[in-house]
């Protein structure tokens, strides 16, 4: 199981994450994350989930095909990017429910019975220098992103990154299987051909893939080794369930993207919105001065009011007033 020199970096505080442009606003995002975890560090990280020590093997399905059909018969039908909760069930080896996760058009949550453990968000917007974004593990109380995961450029690995501490968690390589790759070409019973491997220190510590058999069928297994902390088991739950998100039901991933663009380009139109009704009310200003010049601080307050007729709010009137010294001061 040892990956040598081959394996693609190790996993310490000296690599990618650390080699990242670093903006001024990520540095006080990181000094208000310093300060939180002194203050309130519970808020900072995963609590532990000791019955994953009891299990060297989880399966990932989905609970109710009629979800996922109703979901993606919405999407084509109406073009509609939400839909209802999609639910997935986390097995043992004997078929047993351990956890469930549930699927909604902004995150998708793992519980244990009425329990939030976390809750996973994706973007494939989210592209950097080094890589993209291809999902982010969040804290269930506070919001907080604890986690992400990082895809490489021009390669098959995926990087593990603490938002907290900026540290490496571990990689995933994919690994391809001549037997997966057989059976996908005989018939179309396996969801994907792929094998995720979980690698630290050079050691592969868990991974993941389809189950090979026909009742089991697109449904993913995760493993890990004995020696594998509470804290490696929580992130591969989390990478399956994306996994089962992105690769299993690739329909779900296309309408999830989809909801991301739509909500991206609403938010860019109130913007655009709000700069042109800033703009107007400038112009109005300054073709107020030109054809009536004003003298004293009394006109300029009557010149907000004309300005912006019928407007009884002090705060939009005190913005009208700077904005009409600014244009003074130009002249």
């Amino acid at each position: 199981m040892e990956l040598g020199k081959n394996r693609p970096r190790t996993s310490s505080c000296g690599s990618t994450t650390n080699s990242r442009r670093q903006s001024l606003t990520a540095q006080l995002t990181r000094t208000a994350r310093r300060f939180s975890a002194t203050v309130a560090p519970q808020l900072l990280k995963l609590e532990p989930l000791p019955l994953l020590q009891n299990y060297e093997m989880l399966n990932i399905r989905l609970a109710k095909v009629e979800q996922l059909q109703a979901a993606v018969e919405g999407y084509i039908i109406k073009n509609s990017v939400n839909f209802n909760p999609i639910d997935f069930e986390i097995t043992d080896a004997n078929n047993v429910c351990v956890l469930r996760a549930s699927l909604h058009p902004e995150e998708m949550i793992l519980s244990k019975g009425t329990k939030k453990i976390y809750s996973v968000i994706f973007d494939d917007l989210d592209s950097e220098e080094c890589g993209t974004v291809i999902a982010k593990i969040r804290h269930p109380l506070s919001g907080i992103r604890i986690f992400e995961f990082l895809e490489l450029p021009l390669s098959k690995v995926v990087q593990i990154s603490s938002y907290i501490d900026q540290c490496d968690r571990c990689h995933i390589k994919l690994a391809s299987n001549a037997i997966f790759n057989f059976f996908t070409l005989c018939n179309s019973c396996f969801c994907t051909p792929k094998k995720w491997q979980f690698i630290k220190d050079g050691k592969i510590y868990a991974f993941i893939r389809p189950n090979v058999t026909f009742f089991d069928e697109n449904s993913l297994r995760l493993e890990w080794v004995p020696q594998a902390d509470n804290e490696l088991r929580m992130i591969v739950i989390a990478y399956g369930m994306t996994q089962m998100v992105r690769e299993v039901f690739p329909s779900l991933n296309h309408i999830i993207s989809e909801q991301y663009q739509q909500k991206n380009k609403y938010i860019q139109d109130c913007e655009d919105s709000r700069y042109h009704k800033q703009k107007s009310k400038e112009k109005r200003i300054e073709n107020l001065y030109i054809n009536h010049p004003i003298t004293s601080m009394l006109d300029i307050v009557k010149a907000t009011n004309y300005a912006a007729p019928g407007s009884e709010s002090t705060r939009r009137n005190v913005n009208l007033v700077l904005t009409t010294i600014r244009l003074l001061r130009l002249y």
